[in-house]
């Protein structure tokens, strides 16, 4: 097992820069979050998160499920009649879910490939110009 330390993630721009994503905690629920605080309000604070969830009795799969969350924030100025600048507002967020199920009786060998894929996946040009430039298939 794995403890929760900070991530350390490459954004998309064209110059990357790398971005940490420090630990925030850990819910009820197993769910581990990290935000990235530089943006300094924390109503913007981009924010990952892991679960990891084990078989059950109910379930013979392994679940993983892996969330990234970017809000933007409205534009303000200081043209109220005071002068003086709103607080920031959330304008809407970006989201990004992603899970694995993987079951109990799978070998490395197909973990490993089900995780090539999916990387692959989404770097492949149908998906990045999907998620980029609106694009659809035809």
């Amino acid at each position: 097992m794995t403890a929760i330390a900070a991530l350390t993630l490459a954004d998309g721009q064209a110059t990357p820069v790398n971005h940490t994503f420090s630990p925030v905690n850990i819910d009820q629920s197993g769910v581990a979050r990290f935000a990235d605080r530089s943006g300094g309000v924390a109503i913007g604070y981009p924010v990952m998160s892991y679960s990891f969830r084990a078989p059950s009795k109910t379930s013979w799969n392994y679940r993983i499920l892996v969330k990234a969350v970017l809000p933007v924030l409205e534009q303000t100025s200081a043209s109220t009649s005071t002068g003086i600048q709103p607080a920031p507002t959330k304008a809407y967020d970006l989201t990004f879910n992603g899970e694995f199920i993987l079951p109990e009786r799978s070998t490395l060998a197909n973990r490993s490939d089900i995780l090539a894929y999916a990387k692959n996946l989404l770097s492949h040009a149908i998906v990045t110009e999907g998620v980029k430039n609106f694009e659809s298939v035809y």
